[in-house]
C-alpha cells in the first residue's frame, strides 16, 4: 500500500474551490496532472481521465465516483485488472476555515498486490503528480477568488 496525503490552505471560499474542482471541462486549462477528465460527478458516476505522471507516458483510466458532496468532498476509486491487483483511491476534502480560506486535503491511496512494485518504480512521479495537482488547484482557486 502506498499513501500520498497532503493538507494545505487555499485563500478562497469552499464554493470557489469546489467550482474549480467540479468543472471537469476546464481541467486542461489548469491541471497538468489530470489534463483530461470527463464523466458524471455523482455517486456511482464513472469518470474517464488521463493521468499525466512526470517523465512517463500518459495513462488513460476509468474510476467510479464514490462521493461528490458540493463544497466538501469528492472521491473516486479505479482499478487495473481486479481490485486485488491494483486499486487507486483519490479523495479531495474541503474544510472551511473562514469565509475566504479553506484547508484542502488530497489523498491518493494505492493498494493491491501490484501496488508495492508500482510505488517502487513510480513513487517519485506519483508524488510529483500529486503535488502538481495541488499547486495548480491552489493557483486556479486563488486567482478566481480575487
Amino acid at each position: 500500500m502506498a499513501l500520498h496525503r497532503t493538507d494545505f490552505e487555499i485563500d478562497a471560499s469552499d464554493a470557489e474551490v469546489w467550482a474549480v474542482l467540479a468543472d471537469l471541462d476546464r481541467y486542461p486549462e489548469w491541471n497538468p496532472a489530470l489534463p483530461a477528465i470527463s464523466g458524471e460527478l455523482r455517486a456511482g458516476g464513472v469518470l474517464s481521465m488521463t493521468l499525466a505522471l512526470p517523465g512517463r507516458p500518459p495513462l488513460n483510466v476509468e474510476a467510479k465516483v464514490l462521493e461528490a458532496t458540493p463544497n466538501r468532498r469528492l472521491s473516486w476509486r479505479g482499478h487495473l485488472g481486479a481490485d486485488l491487483l491494483f486499486t487507486g483511491y483519490r479523495e479531495f476534502a474541503i474544510e472551511p476555515l473562514t469565509a475566504d480560506r479553506v484547508r484542502f486535503t488530497h489523498i491518493e491511496d494505492l493498494s493491491g498486490w501490484l501496488a508495492p512494485v508500482f510505488e517502487l518504480v513510480m513513487g517519485g512521479p506519483v508524488q510529483r503528480h500529486h503535488e502538481d495537482l495541488n499547486d495548480s488547484l491552489k493557483r486556479r482557486a486563488e486567482t478566481k477568488a480575487r
